[in-house]
C-alpha cells in the first residue's frame, strides 16, 4: 500500500485524510501533539513540527512515503514543498513555496513576470516607513510578510495610522521587514486553480463575502461569480504569469484578485487549496470530491479530465462561515433546519459550554453553511432561510 504524509491534523485537514483513505492510501498524519481531530482518522500518527522542513524530511524518509499533502493553511506548506523537491515527489516546489510564503518575495516575483499587482515598498525601519508614506498613495495596507488570516495586517488611511500600525505588524512577523502597498479600490474576488504538469487543469473565479473589520477577512464565497466572467481571459493571463513566476509544475493554487476599472490585479497567490470551504465549493460546482483531487494530484495521478464539465452543467454554490453575535458561554445550539437536498452542510465547530467571541477574525467562526441550487437566486433564498432559523444561545461570560 502506498503511503501519504498529511501535514496538519486540524478540522480542516480531516476531509483530506478521509479522501486519502477512500482512495486506498495509508495515511501518516503529522503534527505536534494535541487534541486534534485528524489524529482519530489517521492510519498512523507522526508527532513532528510541520513548520520545520528538515524535521519533516527526516520523518518522510523514515516512513518511505510516496506522497505528501496539506490544504487550507500555510503552516505546513514550506515543509511540503521542501520534502516534495528533495524526494522528487509531485507537489509544490521548494523554490515556489519560499516565494509564496513571503509577501515581499511574492511581489518581486510578480514584477519579474509583469503580473498586475499593487505598488509596494519593502520596510526595514521607520525611516523606510517615512519614505513609503511620501511615495505611496493612501489608503495603504501594511503587511507582515509571513503571516496568513489577517495577522499583522492593517489598512491605514493616514500617515499617522501607518506609523501606529507598524509596531504590531513587526511584532507579528518572524522577519526583520514588512511591506506597505497601496490599497486598491475595486471588486475583490478569489480564484481556485489546479496545475498539472505545468498546465491549467481548471481555474474557477469565486465571489468573496468580506467581514469589514480592519483588516477585512473572508466570511464566505459563491460561484458562479458573474461580475468577473467577462474578464476570464484576463484572469487566465494573470494566472499563467504567476505560474511562471513561481515555477509551478503540479500544485493547487489559491488567488486573491481584484477587478479595478476593467483590469485584473493579483493581490496574493499561494500554492495550496483555499480555506473557508473552498474545496467543498469547487467539488460541488464541478461534481467531484475536491479533496480526492488534491490527493490524486500529489500522488502523481492525472486530474484534468475531472474538470471538463460544461459551464451550463455546473452547480451554483454558496458557502458561508457562521459567527456569534456576542461573546460568552454557549448554552444551546438550535440549527433549525435539517441537512439534506440543496442544504449540503450545516455544522458547528462549537458545543454547549464552549466559549465564543464576537467575531474579530476567521478564527472566531462557530460553524459553516453550504447550499447549492439550480440558480444563484435559489441558493441565496435557501441560505437566508437557513440563517434565519439558526439560534445560538450565549450566556455572558463575565
Amino acid at each position: 500500500m502506498q503511503k501519504i504524509m498529511i501535514l496538519g491534523a486540524s478540522y480542516s485537514l480531516v476531509p483530506l485524510i478521509q479522501a486519502a483513505k477512500r482512495l486506498g492510501y495509508y495515511t501518516i498524519v503529522t503534527s505536534i501533539p494535541g487534541n486534534f481531530p485528524g489524529f482519530s482518522v489517521a492510519d498512523e500518527i507522526c508527532y513532528c513540527d510541520i513548520t520545520k522542513p528538515d524535521e519533516i524530511l527526516e520523518a518522510a524518509r523514515g516512513y518511505e512515503i510516496d506522497g505528501i499533502a496539506t490544504c487550507c493553511m500555510d503552516v505546513g506548506l514550506r515543509s511540503q514543498g521542501y520534502v516534495a523537491s528533495m524526494l522528487g515527489l509531485p507537489g509544490p516546489t521548494w523554490e515556489g513555496v519560499q516565494i509564496c510564503t513571503d509577501k515581499s518575495r511574492m511581489k518581486q516575483a510578480f514584477l519579474q513576470e509583469h503580473v498586475n499587482t499593487a505598488t509596494h515598498v519593502k520596510i526595514y525601519s521607520r525611516d523606510d516607513l517615512e519614505r513609503a508614506s511620501e511615495t505611496l498613495r493612501f489608503p495603504v495596507i501594511i503587511k507582515a510578510v509571513d503571516q496568513m488570516g489577517g495577522r499583522g495586517i492593517s489598512r491605514c488611511d493616514t500617515k499617522e495610522a501607518l506609523f501606529a500600525a507598524y509596531p504590531s505588524t513587526m511584532a507579528a512577523t518572524g522577519k526583520d521587514y514588512c511591506i506597505v502597498e497601496e490599497f486598491l479600490i475595486g471588486t475583490v474576488f478569489g480564484v481556485e486553480v489546479m496545475v498539472e504538469q505545468g498546465k491549467l487543469a481548471y481555474f474557477l473565479p469565486v465571489g468573496d463575502e468580506l467581514h469589514h473589520k480592519n483588516p477585512f477577512f473572508l466570511m464566505g464565497h459563491w460561484t458562479p461569480c458573474k461580475k468577473v466572467q467577462p474578464y476570464e481571459d484576463k484572469i487566465r493571463e494573470q494566472i499563467e504569469r504567476v505560474i511562471r513566476a513561481y515555477g509551478v509544475v503540479s500544485s493547487p493554487m489559491n488567488f486573491d484578485m481584484m477587478l479595478v476599472d476593467g483590469e485584473i490585479y493579483v493581490i496574493e497567490a499561494t500554492m495550496r487549496a483555499g480555506a473557508t470551504c473552498l474545496p467543498e465549493l469547487v467539488g460541488i460546482h464541478f461534481g467531484v470530491n475536491y479533496y480526492e483531487m488534491l490527493i490524486r494530484l500529489c500522488m502523481g495521478e492525472p486530474v484534468c479530465r475531472y474538470f471538463q464539465r460544461p459551464r451550463e452543467e455546473r452547480t451554483p454554490v454558496i458557502v458561508k462561515q457562521l459567527e456569534s453575535k456576542t461573546s460568552g458561554i454557549v448554552e444551546e445550539i438550535i440549527p433549525g433546519t435539517k441537512v439534506g437536498g440543496d442544504l449540503v452542510d450545516l455544522s458547528f465547530n462549537i458545543q454547549r459550554g464552549d466559549t465564543v467571541r464576537l467575531m474579530e477574525s476567521g478564527r472566531d467562526r462557530i460553524g459553516q453553511v453550504i447550499v447549492k441550487g439550480d440558480t444563484m437566486e435559489n441558493c441565496e433564498a435557501l441560505l437566508a432561510a437557513v440563517l434565519e432559523r439558526i439560534q445560538v444561545k450565549v450566556e455572558d461570560g463575565d
